[in-house]
């Protein structure tokens, strides 16, 4: 522990100790962070991460749908100094396809491409990075914390630890979520509900559906968007909302659009598909720092609104994290100048994503949408504008500067009337 009182919450010396809850890509990420800049500084620092699944038995479903986006590469590489594990990738996705009921367009662009893996596979990769360098996983689930002026307690269902800093990268876990609000200002983001399921329709039709991902906006109450993601030998298919169950997902399957892209034989009862229910947050949490704790990733609600690229998200900001932490202290105060400010670009992008988002459900199902697809197949600068809303390639701020044109709007509006 710290030993000059004057340097409390200053940056960690050697000697001193870091608690990561989860060990996803934030929490993992943060963990290999703190570890290379205490070996950057010549630091003897203890960093224990707690991780309740066992990512190495493949038992747990991860809802994410696994697409890892630009620039993944660079963040690992260059970033965590751990190289992007290219056996692990089932697809190079090439780009999109965005349905309508009645029209559809390809969205494509020369950058760099967007991979599709197994996730509980890749988060086993990167926990693994972190234990050859030197992180103590802990394969157990935390039961509460105590923050006190000096130190923190952490207790598991297997052990507890004192330490002087704890980072929170627990997605939503509303266990763990609620440990934190006990003990801190922290207050769980709010969330969309998911509901991911897969099918092996054989090597044939897997051959034959190509490398794009299929997203649709469905006219359905409560359905905001889905989308079908190819992988080595089964695609995904996942739908988001605010209120979802699985008689939706039954509907999405059998929705037109959908269906026509799926095996003519497939039935959600008959071959008794199994759903897995997830969230993610699309609003900022309150209290996501304070002395001697932070938080990173999905349980910051520190997401591309609408469109997530919470993988990229979840490990830029537990970096940053990381950075404050062994650069300028683990005050609030510490967290707030550096940690907040390295986010602000994704805070400043929440206001445009639900701008998005509240267009994506008025204009899902209606003449709208059909008029917008007709209008982006003979228009580059609305199929840029669909393409990096979907692939969230650029700041969705960026995408409203770039496509509200007087000349675009009065194609729109011509097309509209036709």
């Amino acid at each position: 522990m710290i030993k000059n009182n004057k340097n409390i919450l200053g940056p960690l010396q050697s000697g001193n100790t870091v608690v990561v809850i989860g060990g996803g890509p934030g929490g993992a990420s943060c963990a290999i962070a703190l570890r290379n800049l205490a070996l950057m500084d010549g630091k003897q620092l203890r960093v224990i991460l707690y991780e309740g699944k066992i990512f190495e038995k493949g038992t747990h479903h991860n809802q994410c749908a696994g697409v890892l986006s630009s620039p993944i590469v660079e963040i690992l590489e260059t970033n965590l100094q751990v190289k992007f594990p290219w056996h692990l990738v089932q697809k190079e996705i090439t780009g999109y396809i965005l349905h309508s009921t009645n029209e559809k367009i390809h969205l494509s662009e020369e950058s760099d491409p967007t991979y599709a893996v197994r996730r509980v596979t890749f988060d086993d990769y990167l926990l693994n990075q972190a234990r050859e360098r030197g992180v103590e996983v802990i394969q157990s689930r935390v039961t509460d914390v105590e923050i006190f002026s000096d130190r923190i307690m952490v207790y598991s269902e297997s052990e507890n630890t004192s330490a002087d800093v704890i980072v929170g990268a627990f997605g939503l876990d509303d266990g763990t979520a609620k440990i934190f609000e006990r003990a801190t200002q922290y207050r769980q983001p709010r969330f969309l509900s998911s509901i991911v399921t897969k099918i092996h329709p054989g090597k044939k039709f897997m051959e034959q559906f190509g490398n794009e991902i299929h997203a649709f906006l469905p006219p359905f109450s409560k359905l905001e968007f889905g989308a079908v993601t190819p992988k080595k030998n089964h695609l995904t298919i996942n739908i988001a909302g605010l209120d979802i169950n699985s008689d939706l997902m039954d509907k999405f399957i059998n929705y037109s659009p959908v269906s026509k892209i799926l095996p003519t034989d497939l039935n959600p009862e008959k071959n008794q598909l199994m759903y897995f229910k997830g969230r993610f947050p699309f609003r900022v949490s309150k209290g996501f720092y304070g002395n001697r704790y932070v938080v990173v990733g999905d349980a910051a609600g520190l997401l591309r609104p609408f469109k997530g690229k919470g993988v990229n998200t979840s490990m830029i900001t537990a970096l940053s994290a990381a950075k404050t932490i062994m650069r300028d202290g683990i005050s609030r105060k510490a967290f707030k100048l550096h940690y907040r400010t390295s986010c602000h670009e994704i805070i400043a992008d929440i206001p445009y994503g639900k701008v998005l988002r509240w267009l994506a459900i008025y204009i899902s199902g209606s003449r709208l949408f059909e008029s917008i697809i007709k209008l982006a197949k003979n228009d580059l600068l609305l199929r840029k504008a669909l393409f990096n809303s979907i692939s969230a390639h650029k700041p969705f701020k960026q995408i409203f500067k770039e496509t509200l044109k007087p000349k675009l709007v009065l194609k729109f509006i011509q097309q509209l009337f036709k």
